[in-house]
């Protein structure tokens, strides 16, 4: 029945070669339902931990655009998010009901002012994304402008995270204390493209290696992407300062991938390295917090299987796909995860503390090998088998818990 629903929706109308100007705008459906069941057998790599084990996802969207006046465009998403058989009640996997979205546009599609909630990513997601990957979406209240010039575009926003009440409907509210500010431009280069950014983020009570307290974070970030005859790069750097507690901030971090893709040879195969590293606080206690914070990235930073984040660690993260068919492909990689600092411990992707550093002098943390095989039999139709096993190192063996975590996800996915 869900197929024959999108099937419709998706079979293009007869377009009207003279649109009455007096006719009602018209308006434009889209949506999405996931159906996804999962398997993992330790979170933050304890076999232990109650909300481990299988569990059933499902995510329903319905949006609606229009375009009221030839300068005034308009947008309504509703979603719908369950789930069953694990944290029930994380806000990050249900939201029984609501308004994902609801904004109105004023100017043209090259200058515009946003007004209203929100989804928001910027550049390549590592700090600012929609975190498609977990049921509930991220999304903001507030204020975005956007201007085209051309190759160079420019983008300033002010907004406050939603904050997702898991039960009830339409019940979803303003997340005090959660605010994002930013400014991007985005300019061609010799080879691809630049982008320089500014964020400001606060946060409250964050819990840190630090201690408890206010965060009030000055993100400054240099972005080079392109690709030239098969070849394919996204570089990035960012510095942080700003204010936690009563101390100063002093992170960064840099994050690199390239690689080759050659598309007129058999199975279309792909091959790519990425190698990053990101500050962790060295001497805690001394006034100056240095555990680099991603922000709001994607949950799945390394892979789908959702545990570390990129806080005082480097990287080695190599993978190869292949495309069998048109309408087939299999990826593996491998990801290979050290602290940096011995001082600090290791974070989730939210920047989190899930482990403290407990006295070890060891690096290693934790090595993980996934494969991936996705299927679009016909457009709007994905069918998708994640597995990763998740074995710890040195470092998490030496300070609790350290039971291999195996991690298996399948995706039956409509959209139109």
């Amino acid at each position: 029945m869900a197929a024959a629903l999108v099937a419709a929706f998706a079979s293009p109308a007869l377009a009207d070669p003279e649109p009455d100007p007096a006719a009602p705008p018209a308006i434009r459906l889209s949506g999405e339902l996931r159906e996804r069941v999962t398997w993992q057998s330790a979170l933050a790599f304890d076999s232990a931990d109650p909300d481990a084990g299988l569990f059933w996802t499902q995510r329903v969207a319905l949006a609606a655009d229009a375009e009221i006046a030839p300068v005034v465009r308009v947008r309504a998403a509703l979603v719908s998010a369950l789930i069953e058989g694990s944290n029930e009640q994380s806000p990050a996997e249900r939201n029984v009901l609501d308004l994902q979205e609801a904004f109105v546009e004023l100017g043209p599609e090259t200058a515009f002012l946003r007004i209203g909630r929100q989804e928001i990513r910027l550049g390549s997601q590592r700090l600012i994304a929609v975190r498609d990957g977990t049921t509930v979406r991220r999304t903001w209240d507030g204020v975005r402008g956007h201007a085209s010039f051309g190759k160079v575009t420019l983008d300033a926003f002010a907004l406050r995270l939603v904050a997702v009440r898991p039960e009830g409907v339409f019940n979803d509210g303003r997340n005090e204390g959660r605010d994002l500010a930013g400014l991007q431009a985005s300019f061609p280069a010799p080879l691809g493209s630049l982008d320089a950014y500014w964020l400001y983020t606060e946060t409250s009570a964050r819990s840190t290696i630090e201690g408890t307290g206010n965060d009030r974070r000055h993100s400054l970030g240099l972005r080079a992407h392109g690709e030239a005859r098969g070849w394919f790069w996204d570089w990035e750097a960012v510095y942080q300062t700003g204010r936690f507690a009563r101390g100063d901030i002093a992170a960064w971090t840099l994050a690199t991938k390239a690689g080759h893709r050659w598309d007129d040879r058999p199975w279309q195969p792909e091959v790519m390295l990425s190698a990053n590293i990101a500050s962790g606080d060295g001497d805690p206690g001394d006034g100056t917090f240095r555990t680099f914070n991603a922000l709001y990235p994607n949950a799945s930073y390394f892979s789908e299987n959702a545990v570390l984040g990129p806080s005082n660690f480097f990287n080695l993260h190599p993978y190869v796909t292949v495309r069998p068919r048109e309408d087939l492909t299999v990826g593996l990689d491998l990801n290979l995860y050290w602290r940096l600092s011995r001082a600090d411990g290791v974070y989730n992707p939210q920047g989190g503390l899930i482990r403290a550093p407990g006295g070890s002098d060891k690096r290693f943390a934790d090595a993980a090998l996934s494969g991936v095989v996705e299927w679009t039999p016909r457009d709007g139709v994905l069918v998708s088998l994640v597995a990763t096993r998740s074995q710890p190192q040195g470092f998490l063996r030496a300070t609790g818990p350290a039971n291999p975590s195996d991690f298996v996800e399948a995706t039956l996915q409509f959209t139109f």
